[in-house]
């Protein structure tokens, strides 16, 4: 049985029927984790990113010993290679159903049963960033009942994300938080190389939002597709999850 440690990642393989495969998944437990008290969840597509470059559960505990964020654990789902990142996240990719039902079916259920949480749509959190964030979105559109609260960094619109949107039931409680830099006009994915441009496609998703009355908090800043540039928005999007009650 693997033991965590609270103010520690743990890492585990967690067998996966949906995808047919292990996923790495990795997990942090507040400084102050506790079974006397629920806690928010908070599952992140590159997990191992935004530990490794958003280093976000060291920015979690400097928000948390100011008392700006209540307490949250952080699950950070890891991909295996390029190719089946893109497999798995990507809108069109042949097994993003199965990542969608993976998260949902399997993984939350888990996290659930081995932690003390808050078992409501609007304490479960989804962060990704690129593909990780339209898989984020493609999560949350699809059962936002059990998400409902979606942070994502300059994600990648393409169909059929806008088909989930305007299909999605209960679009009424869905809270996204959204943004994409300035200089994603034109860039080079760091993946393929090839030229692509994010910005235009992130306004169009930010519009069709919009047009389907779910609230959303979108900022155009300045910067680029990469961890430097969205590394230092991470404060804000946990205050604007977490700060809601802080009073334990």
């Amino acid at each position: 049985m693997t033991e965590f440690q609270p103010g520690k990642i743990t890492t585990i393989d967690f067998p996966s029927e949906a995808l047919g495969r292990s996923i790495k998944l990795s997990i942090y437990l507040p400084k102050d984790y506790t079974e006397l008290f629920k806690h928010k969840v908070i599952i992140c597509f590159d997990g191992r990113d935004f530990f490794s470059f958003g280093q976000l559960h060291r920015k979690y505990e400097k928000l948390r010993e100011a008392d700006k964020v209540e307490k949250a654990i952080f699950v950070g789902f890891h991909y295996e290679t390029v190719d089946e990142r893109r497999k798995e996240f990507h809108p069109q990719g042949s097994k993003a159903p199965q990542t969608v039902k993976a998260v949902t079916q399997e993984i939350l259920p888990y996290i659930d049963q081995t932690f003390s949480t808050f078992k409501v749509g609007n304490s479960r959190i989804l962060f990704g960033d690129s593909l990780a964030g339209s898989i984020a979105l493609m999560t949350a559109f699809s059962y936002p009942r059990i998400f409902s609260q979606v942070g994502v960094l300059s994600p990648q619109f393409a169909q059929p994300m806008d088909q989930l949107i305007e299909r999605c039931q209960f679009k009424e409680l869905l809270n996204i938080w959204h943004v994409v830099g300035l200089e994603e006009k034109r860039f080079n994915l760091p993946t393929t190389g090839e030229e692509a441009d994010f910005l235009t496609p992130n306004r169009e998703l930010h519009e069709l939002l919009v047009q389907n009355n779910v609230t959303t908090q979108y900022q155009e800043f300045d910067g680029g597709h990469r961890w430097k540039s969205w590394q230092g928005l991470l404060e804000e999007l946990l205050i604007y999850y977490l700060s809601d009650d802080i009073s334990f």
